[in-house]
C-alpha cells in the first residue's frame, strides 16, 4: 500500500501536479508553434529545476566530465522516484527514459512523456525489445551538430527500486547490455546515493535532502572483443554492475557520515 504523509497529501502532491500540468501546457504551446524537439525537451529540464527547488532537494554531481558527448546508454542504480530528476539534472542532454507502459496512461503526465519520446517497457519481453531497438536506432542516427542535445537512453537495469537501506542492488537484467553491444552504444554508469532518505519505496512522502550522483568512467562495446553477443553482453553487464556497486560504496564511505 502506498504511504502518503499529511504534508505530502496537502502540499507536495498538489504542487507536483501543478508543475506537471504547467509543463504540459507549455509543451503543447511549443508543439503548436512547431518548435524543434530539442527546444520542447528543454521543458523537461525546466520542470526538473522547479521540482527540485520545490521539494528542497539538492543534487551533488561528481566526475561530471565522464558524461561523454555522444549517444550512449545511462545505467544507474534505482533507489527512488527522485532518480529521474536527479539524472536529468546530472546529464543535461536529451535523456530518453525506459518507463513502464502503464505510466503512459496517467492523465496529463502520460501524454507528456510520450511527447518527449520516452521508451515504453512492456511485460512482454519481445515488445520491449522492439521498442529498445527502435530507440537505439534513433540514437545512432541522431546528429549532434548545430547545438542539438546529445541523446541518451536511460535505464535502471535492476528493473525496480531497492528497499535495502545499505543500497544493495538487485540483479541486473541483460537486455540493455545486448542493445549496447549490437548497436555499439557506450555505457555511462552512475552510482546514486541519498534517494532512499528523500522518497522511500512504496511512499509518496518527500523529505528535503541531498542526492549524490557519481558519474563513473564509460564502458565501450569495442573493448569487449571475442565471443558472441551473449557472452560480450554478460561481461559488459558484470563490469557495469561492479563499477556502480563500487561507486555506491565510495559514496557511502564519504557522505554516509553526514546522514548519521
Amino acid at each position: 500500500m502506498l504511504k502518503l504523509s499529511p504534508k505530502s497529501a496537502l502540499y507536495h502532491v498538489p504542487g507536483i501536479a501543478f508543475l506537471i500540468s504547467k509543463s504540459r501546457l507549455q509543451i503543447e504551446y511549443d508543439l503548436a508553434r512547431k518548435q524543434s524537439h530539442d527546444l520542447v525537451y528543454n521543458r523537461a529540464h525546466t520542470f526538473t529545476k522547479q521540482l527540485l527547488k520545490f521539494l528542497k532537494v539538492n543534487i551533488v554531481v561528481l566526475n561530471h566530465e565522464n558524461v561523454i558527448k555522444q549517444p550512449a546508454i545511462i545505467c544507474q542504480n534505482h533507489t527512488s522516484i527522485m532518480d529521474i530528476p536527479a539524472i536529468l539534472h546530472t546529464v543535461g542532454g536529451k535523456s530518453l527514459f525506459c518507463t513502464k507502459e502503464e505510466l503512459f496512461r496517467i492523465w496529463v503526465f502520460g501524454k507528456g512523456i510520450e511527447t518527449l519520446g520516452m521508451i515504453k517497457i512492456y511485460k512482454d519481453d519481445k515488445m520491449t525489445g522492439r521498442e529498445l531497438r527502435k530507440a537505439a536506432n534513433c540514437l545512432k542516427e541522431h546528429v549532434c551538430d548545430n547545438g542539438a542535445l546529445t541523446p541518451y537512453l536511460v535505464a535502471f537495469p535492476e528493473g525496480t527500486r531497492t528497499k535495502d537501506k545499505g543500497y544493495k542492488m538487485n540483479d541486473f537484467k541483460r537486455g540493455l547490455f545486448s542493445i549496447s553491444i549490437k548497436y555499439d552504444l557506450p555505457i555511462i554508469p552512475i552510482a546514486s546515493y541519498g534517494g532512499l532518505d528523500i522518497t522511500p519505496k512504496s511512499s509518496w512522502t518527500f523529505n528535503k535532502g541531498t542526492i549524490y550522483e557519481k558519474v563513473l568512467t564509460p564502458l565501450f562495446p569495442k573493448d569487449y572483443a571475442g565471443g558472441n553477443i551473449k557472452e560480450k553482453s554478460i561481461r559488459l553487464q558484470n563490469d557495469t554492475q561492479n563499477k556502480i556497486n563500487l561507486g555506491i560504496h565510495e559514496l557511502i564511505q564519504v557522505y554516509g557520515k553526514e546522514k548519521t
